[in-house]
């Protein structure tokens, strides 16, 4: 499994309200791993973590989106511009993702014929998926350039 070393996170990473932000990440290596399609439907991708951690890098776009790279990583090679295009390419990633799925299945985990299936279609879920793989292959080639050993 290919994975890229994205850095050390603080010890403490505040909100606005100098509150420190609880996440288990804290003080911690954190890996990304590359993208991978999955049962034949769906990319699984966003997946960090360490040996002690696996989580979603969601995290970067829900609780982390306003703030930089310096504000999240003791050490890491992101600089805060590159640390902001990584979450917008996150961002879209987690958008069509989403949008896959509702046409894969018609709904969120319950299927009523009639109701929750109205817009499902697997031909709109393949085209959604393709451009995700351009969404995930770019931005996998993009931190490459970034964060991979000199």
């Amino acid at each position: 499994m290919e994975k890229l070393f994205l850095g050390r996170v603080k010890k403490e990473i505040f909100d606005d309200r100098k509150k420190n932000i609880n996440l288990l990440m804290l003080g911690e290596n954190l890996w990304l791993e590359k993208h991978t399609w999955d049962c034949g439907w769906y990319w699984g991708f966003g997946y960090i973590g360490n040996k002690h951690l696996h989580t979603h890098a969601e995290t970067f776009i829900k609780k982390l989106l306003w703030k930089n790279a310096d504000e999240v990583f003791e050490r890491t090679k992101f600089n805060n511009n590159d640390f902001w295009i990584f979450k917008d390419l996150l961002k879209q990633a987690y958008s069509l993702k989403g949008t896959a799925e509702i046409y894969i299945h018609g709904g969120h985990c319950l299927e009523k014929e009639g109701v929750t299936d109205v817009i499902k279609s697997k031909e709109k879920a393949k085209t959604i998926n393709k451009d995700l793989e351009t969404v995930l292959d770019t931005m996998w080639s993009f931190l490459e350039e970034i964060l991979s050993e000199d």
